[in-house]
């Protein structure tokens, strides 16, 4: 490549890394969102009591314990419609509600499990936005012939752990990082992509768990940024910013 076409693929690939912070974040507000409006749902079903027409057709209604059948019919709610009817109007206040709340500031606890499907859009793009930052430092390896363009061409390649790894092998072999929290985040990626039966149960992390990710992306995004020391590499404060705005509405 020409330094012209260097330094466009630099700009593209940061553009490419703006783009999947931004949409990490999005999605993880639509997750709280969700969470906020399934909190808000619980209080009201709370205070819906079943009436005695429903408790006689909860008696009557049998329910099949095969799942293909189960699923492949419609099965009597035993419910009357007056009751389905509250229920309804609750779950849609609850989201009206929920929308309305959206700029005070929650308490969620660290413990907190979510279990939004719109997690599936962060781990998704917090994960692009990792790896695009990874790629772009190694070819600034490769462009300050840290690395030569045969190495280059096969590291590139490799598993997003072992470009990382590679990066970062001095680092973790005096310990100054560790990257357990990336493996988890990719891990967590995996399951999203790979949207098994089994993914999509697992797919429930609790908010002290993406944090611990989020603090661990900070320390390698900052190395490679003091690295490299280019001017538009500032992803280092914009996660921070994110961060903390998050913190402040959610926890």
């Amino acid at each position: 490549m020409t330094k012209i076409e260097d330094v466009s693929t630099f700009s593209k690939l940061a553009e490419g890394a703006d783009f999947f912070l931004s949409e990490s974040f999005y999605y993880i507000e639509k997750s709280m969102i969700d969470e906020l409006s399934s909190k808000i749902f619980a209080e009201k079903l709370d205070s819906i009591e079943p009436t005695e027409s429903d408790r006689k057709l909860e008696k009557k209604i049998t329910v099949t314990s095969d799942t293909v059948e189960l699923l492949q019919n419609d099965v009597d709610i035993p419910l009357t419609d007056e009751t389905l009817t509250l229920i309804s109007e609750a779950w849609q206040q609850a989201q009206i509600e929920a929308s309305m709340l959206v700029d005070q500031n929650f308490n969620f606890q660290h413990k907190h499990v979510i279990n939004s499907i719109n997690m599936i859009g962060h781990f998704n793009n917090f994960g692009f936005f990792i790896e695009t930052l990874v790629n772009r430092h190694l070819l600034f390896l490769k462009l300050t012939k840290e690395i030569n363009s045969f190495c280059y061409s096969r590291i590139s390649l490799s598993k997003i752990m072992e470009r990382i790894i590679y990066i970062f092998k001095e680092d973790l072999n005096s310990n100054k990082i560790h990257i357990n929290e990336i493996v988890n985040l990719f891990s967590l990626r995996n399951k999203t992509v790979h949207y098994t039966p089994e993914n999509s149960i697992a797919l429930q992390p609790k908010l002290s768990e993406i944090l611990q990710i989020w603090n661990q992306s900070i320390k390698l995004i900052s190395i490679m940024e003091n690295k490299e020391k280019i001017i538009d590499s500032n992803f280092t404060e914009k996660l921070k910013k994110n961060i903390s705005l998050f913190k402040e509405k959610w926890i």
